[in-house]
């Protein structure tokens, strides 16, 4: 698989650059990145209908949140972003391919094109945080020094220069979610998709978090993030989805969670 990496200095003025887009072998290649889209898609679970009919188009640069109390097939979407799930029918269009129709096997490829931070952070408990975040390049071919550039622009970004030593167990949540974001970011991806990354923080830690999504998108990574904290919603006033019972019943370019 052939791969177009970011430079070391490339993480270190992440947020002052354009994204390095990375290539994913047979077939996939994000290196035009030209949003993302859902085309009528359906996902059902059994006999529950989790998501009905949706259709969603992201421009890249952009970012938009997805909204919606518990239970409103918010991850459900979210997942549909990076392969976790498959429509039951509909396509999931990632830089202009389908992912939905891609095979298993390519879906590790694909995941490196994108950051991509989760709720619970999965962070390696017995690792330092300088190793979580090395992890994701190390398996590159890419020389110690160039890792050790990379990782420590990552956390620059973040503002944890100063915890590469520690462990997760010595983080705060918000700490844990601020080296989960660095990790999404050191492969240099240009898009980064985020699924509840506050829903277990404390109010100043969740618009710490939130502050953050906002300045790596002004510099031309698109993030898609979800989150039924309407108290963030309100405060950014960005492109805001409202999803209830699996279906987008609003779509406000600059809006709040509630119109």
């Amino acid at each position: 698989m052939q791969q177009t990496l970011a430079s070391g200095e490339r993480v270190l003025e992440l947020l002052d650059e354009e994204p390095v887009v990375h290539e994913v072998s047979d077939g996939v290649d994000l290196e035009s990145f030209t949003g993302a889209s859902l085309n009528r898609v359906d996902f059902s679970y059994g006999n529950e209908r989790i998501l009905d009919s949706i259709d969603l188009s992201i421009k890249p640069d952009s970012i938009v949140r997805i909204a919606g109390k518990s239970g409103a097939g918010k991850s459900t979407l979210m997942k549909m972003l990076y392969k976790e799930e498959t429509p039951t029918t509909g396509t999931v269009l990632i830089g202009g391919i389908n992912i939905a129709n891609l095979p298993p096997e390519k879906v590790p490829n694909l995941r490196r094109c994108m950051g991509i931070v989760f709720q619970d952070y999965k962070l390696l408990q017995n690792q330092t945080v300088y190793d979580n975040i090395a992890y994701v390049i190390r398996t590159l071919g890419i020389s110690s020094s160039d890792i050790r550039t990379r990782v420590t622009g990552a956390l620059k970004v973040v503002g944890l220069l100063d915890k590469a030593k520690a462990k997760p167990t010595e983080l705060s949540g918000g700490e844990q979610q601020r080296v989960s974001i660095a990790r999404a970011l050191v492969n240099g991806p240009p898009l980064l998709i985020a699924d509840e990354p506050t829903g277990n923080l404390d109010p100043k830690n969740s618009l710490e978090v939130m502050q953050i999504l906002e300045q790596i998108n002004q510099r031309g990574i698109t993030v898609i993030v979800s989150t039924h904290d309407y108290t963030l919603v309100d405060r950014f006033r960005k492109r805001v989805l409202t999803l209830e019972k699996g279906e987008i019943v609003r779509d406000i370019q600059a809006g709040t969670y509630g119109q």
